[in-house]
């Protein structure tokens, strides 16, 4: 029993040391499931995180694991549809786990012969709600199984909340430059079967399984019109409100699986999946019209010029924001509060395109 206990200690701070190590949230995600399995005397583990879109939350199964097994990625973020996750009230005893932030433990029946832990998954000291972690096992846990669980779990949010320090914009919220890159190239690669990933690139025992899907990427560049008249008349700290709302209407605007970046200023780019080009444009145009319609406080109607290109085979993030950028160029010389394709600008001979990606220059 004494060899037990030493033997979970020591693999508790094995895995505490390893978690402490990872810079990306891929590898963080694989590394919490991998340590809740091999420190507990668990069954199965499963994380699900909690998911905002059109005021409707949803669970998202991101991992499981079992003893002996790799740990699978169920579903890969970039390519998620909303019909795979599951409504937040289908599941009671995780809802009743994350929002009163407590441990729900359920005994054995008939439908799920197993004691099933639920564990809450939180951000900035509480007060933000990420999702659950679910630990099924023969027996009920123990005090020093659900102390470690606890104590991986608090390092995971850890190591989370200094990636968004890091990573997300200071004032709005929203993602900074920094991780734009490695979003991108990760549009360009195709829904894959479930692969192993080598050790070097993320924690041993990990498994990564792409979801497939036939729907390309975009790239949209969004400005704001004019807001050097608005810092200029209202002054910066009315701006700067302005900026964070815009940054709502963003996040409100688009869906849960698309993603919004602060890139400097009043720019800002979002990196949305669509089926085609017609709805790549009409869910950007649908952001434009509720800015448009948008009251500011103090500054009154302020309205935006968009830019939309395809991120295409053998695209980088240069290429692809300076398409996006022409067209948002072509927007402010031609009234502006709209939104410009530069694929139907090519299309009508209102920018050349040369053989290079992203190579353009206006007529």
């Amino acid at each position: 029993m004494e060899n037990s206990a030493q033997s979970r200690s020591a693999s508790l701070i094995d895995h505490l040391v390893r978690l402490s190590g990872l810079r990306k949230r891929d590898d963080l995600l694989g590394g919490i499931t991998l340590a809740l399995i091999e420190t507990l005397l668990a069954r199965k583990v499963a994380l699900f995180a909690l998911v905002h879109d059109e005021n409707k939350r949803f669970w998202f199964p991101l991992t499981q694991a079992v003893p002996g097994a790799k740990v699978r990625f169920v579903s890969d973020p970039m390519r998620a549809e909303l019909d795979m996750m599951d409504p937040i009230d289908s599941d009671p005893e995780r809802l009743q786990c994350l929002d009163r932030v407590e441990i729900v433990t359920t005994t054995p029946t008939a439908d799920r012969p197993v004691f099933v832990g639920r564990f809450p998954v939180t951000l900035a000291e509480g007060a933000t709600l990420w999702g659950v972690a679910e630990i099924e096992s023969q027996t009920a846990l123990s005090d020093a199984d659900t102390q470690a669980a606890t104590q991986l779990l608090a390092m995971y949010g850890n190591m989370l909340d200094m990636l968004d320090y890091s990573e997300c914009d200071a004032l709005t919220g929203l993602w900074n430059r920094k991780p734009f890159d490695d979003l991108f190239y990760k549009t360009l690669k195709p829904a894959e079967p479930l692969e192993s990933v080598d050790s070097d690139v993320a924690p041993d025992g990990i498994e990564h399984r792409a979801n497939p899907s036939p729907s390309n990427f975009w790239l949209a560049m969004v400005d704001i019109d004019h807001f050097k008249l608005v810092n200029d008349t209202y002054g910066h700290l009315i701006g700067d409100e302005v900026l964070i709302l815009v940054a709502r209407l963003l996040k409100t605007s688009f869906r849960a699986y698309d993603r919004v970046y602060r890139f400097g200023g009043e720019e800002f780019l979002v990196v949305l999946r669509s089926g085609d080009h017609d709805a790549a444009v009409a869910a950007v145009e649908r952001f434009r019209t509720n800015m448009a319609a948008y009251e500011f406080p103090q500054a009154g109607r302020i309205t935006a010029s968009v830019g939309v290109t395809e991120i295409v085979t053998g695209d980088s993030p240069a290429a692809a924001c300076e398409r996006a950028d022409q067209a948002v160029y072509y927007a402010k010389h031609h009234g502006r509060n709209q939104v410009c394709s530069e694929a139907d600008l090519v299309r009508r001979g209102l920018l050349k395109v040369d053989l290079k990606v992203g190579d353009i220059e206006l007529f």
